[in-house]
């Protein structure tokens, strides 16, 4: 059988024994829909637009129970599993995952170029060898840096990650406990969309500023918002009231500005409860005890232990 670039039959010899030839034009291209809905397209685009990993529903044995499904309480680990591996790195977030972290937790900047990586500080001097504010640098300025040298001469090398990047290798895998530190309307639309790229919508929540609690009511409103703890000594004392006129469906409590009653308080309107955070065991106990839903920590496996043991001693009652 002969057949023609463009999907038709030209010649079919059926069973016949016999030498045929036939002519067409090497110009002409088969193009169908990459998709529904999609234009027609040539072989070449049809694998590249209908064949990406990211373009079908996260499925599988790595999948996690989405956010509003995952039982608590939870571990979130704070700019990944950071006592083992440098913070906001894909060895941390790899390790805690691996683990079975229910959460990670991230911090969000954008460079001069609006690309969207992950890093704590707005500067860059403690966690690379360069110097300066994230946003006074372009994408490819920064990768010419080390985010590795400075924890310790194992990770040298280490570049810094893109938000891309953490959806890439974690979507669906882990609730995403995300920190925009600073951003525009223009960057947090291309936050959500690259959420929406890689079908993360029920896996993610943002730990945001009164600002950027805006932009994520009026352009995200399905995706949760926690009520930040940081800023003032009076804020992380009014942190639930805030919580509350809002419309946050978290808070993230900021060490020691907690109580029970500030807890109760918070469940009582329907709201989750973080602490910002606890490496110890014997604290988080206490945390647990007093009905925080999720600690955030910086050692992983100390604090899961911990908060394995008050779960099977509480199915035990």
């Amino acid at each position: 059988m002969i057949v023609s670039p463009k999907g038709e039959v030209l010649l079919d010899l059926k069973n016949r024994v016999a030498a045929e030839c036939v002519t067409f034009d090497v110009n002409e291209k088969l193009y169908k829909p990459a998709g529904f809905n999609n234009p027609p397209s040539s072989h070449p685009e049809y694998v590249e637009r209908g064949r990406r990993p990211w373009k079908y529903r996260p499925a599988g044995s790595a999948i996690a129970k989405p956010n509003a499904l995952m039982p608590y309480p939870r571990v979130c680990a704070h700019r990944g599993f950071k006592t083992i591996a440098p913070e906001n790195s894909m060895p941390a977030f790899g390790a805690a995952v691996a683990m079975g972290a229910e959460e990670i937790e991230f911090d969000l900047w954008y460079t001069k170029d609006k690309e969207i990586v992950s890093i704590h500080d707005s500067t860059l001097d403690r966690v690379s060898d360069g110097t300066g504010k994230v946003s006074e640098h372009t994408y490819e300025e920064l990768l010419k840096l080390d985010f590795g040298v400075k924890y310790g001469e194992r990770f040298k090398g280490l570049k810094i990650i893109t938000f891309e990047e953490i959806l890439k290798k974690f979507a669906c895998q882990v609730t995403m406990n995300i920190h925009i530190k600073a951003c525009d309307e223009e960057v947090f639309r291309k936050i959500v969309a690259l959420i929406d790229k890689y079908d993360c919508r029920k896996y993610v929540y943002f730990m945001t500023s009164t600002a950027i609690h805006e932009l994520a009511k009026k352009f995200a409103p399905d995706i949760p918002r926690c009520c930040s703890g940081g800023g003032t000594e009076e804020m992380r004392k009014t942190i639930v009231e805030r919580a509350i006129e809002t419309d946050c469906q978290m808070v993230q409590f900021f060490k020691p500005y907690y109580s029970k009653e500030m807890v109760d308080k918070a469940h009582a309107h329907g709201l989750i409860c973080n602490v910002f955070w606890s490496d110890n065991v014997d604290e988080a106990r206490e945390l647990l005890e007093m009905g925080m839903d999720t600690i955030l920590t910086n050692d992983y496996h100390l604090i899961a232990e911990e908060v394995k043991r008050f779960k099977e001693e509480k199915m035990k009652k």
